[in-house]
């Protein structure tokens, strides 16, 4: 069963949301997109932005690895469980879900899970959203910070900051805006008031989009405000500013380099889910042949221990 998918993994932004046929599973992340199929070619006829093709048992343990933040430049994070569930109830949803790839990615939930608990607790290093909170409230000492966005980053934030700070929100989506402001009792800014955000010191953007939402002339009116700190976590970003770190825009890439580096006595713990992850594979592999029977011969996935980023 598992030698009939495939997986394609492209760069975050690079792929657009038209370019997709409805019965492929879609997971997209602030470094990439990874589209997974059983079967089937799930693109329209039109020219494919640069990306890698995995099949087989090593599209399961790609995904496996993924859901496990064994891909992410912050070993470990646990946001990517969130954006993963998210997208499984977005294709269980579906009327054309290939209940076959459904199966598949419980099964890689209930693995992720069973690897996590029993090899990576306490791997994991500081979270986008921890570490964000570290800038905003633990160095800025903010008081009271805008989050904008309204999707499962966005509420990591809310959870991060809301012991610490005042927090507003703002986002396109109303009906999840009511709800995150009743639950966690929230101040709202109206989307079509985003304007007014120029007055705000202290924001945080989780929205990623190809497109620009604070552009220069935003930025050069904000850093006029004098104890400032805006933190862009959306992919693609959607700001456009020559202002730096230093100067209070800090960046996806800024937060990746604060949490890249790796203590090298967890590297004895990532080896051993990474050889767990392989068994467990190869293990899905046999039950699902004994289960559905087997169309292609046995391919024993190659782990490449040194994993590059796309």
């Amino acid at each position: 069963m598992l030698n009939s998918l495939k997986l394609w993994n492209f760069s975050s932004g690079t792929l657009q949301d038209e370019e997709l046929m409805s019965n492929a599973f879609v997971l997209r992340t602030c470094q990439r997109t990874l589209v997974l199929a059983y079967d089937l070619y799930p693109f329209h006829h039109q020219t494919l932005p640069e990306h890698a093709l995995v099949e087989g048992q090593d599209a399961y343990l790609f995904l496996l690895e993924t859901i496990c933040g064994l891909k992410s430049k912050l070993i470990g994070e646990n946001e990517i469980v969130g954006q993963f569930k998210e997208a499984y109830k977005i294709y269980a949803s579906s009327t054309l879900k290939d209940t076959k790839l459904l199966l598949i990615l419980e099964k890689l939930f209930k693995d992720a899970k069973e690897i996590r608990t029993s090899y990576l607790i306490g791997i994991s290093q500081k979270t986008y959203a921890s570490l964000t909170r570290r800038h905003l409230v633990s160095r800025a000492k903010a008081k009271h910070v805008v989050v904008i966005g309204s999707g499962a980053m966005a509420e990591d934030l809310i959870n991060q900051f809301k012991k610490k700070a005042q927090i507003t929100i703002c986002a396109r989506n109303t009906e999840r805006v009511a709800e995150l402001a009743k639950v966690h009792g929230l101040n709202v800014i109206p989307w079509e008031n985003r304007d007014i955000l120029v007055t705000e010191p202290f924001i945080a953007n989780t929205v990623g989009a190809n497109s620009v939402l604070f552009d220069e002339h935003f930025f050069h009116t904000w850093a006029k405000l004098e104890n400032r700190l805006f933190v862009d976590l959306g992919s693609p970003s959607t700001i456009k500013t020559e202002l730096t770190f230093e100067e209070g825009v800090v960046r996806l890439d800024d937060i990746f380099s604060e949490g890249a580096v790796i203590e090298s006595q967890k590297q004895a713990q990532i080896a051993l889910a990474k050889a767990a992850m392989l068994s467990l594979t190869m293990k899905r592999q046999s039950l699902f042949q004994e289960k559905f029977g087997a169309t292609n011969a046995l391919i024993t996935p190659q782990i490449n221990a040194d994993v590059r980023y796309l």
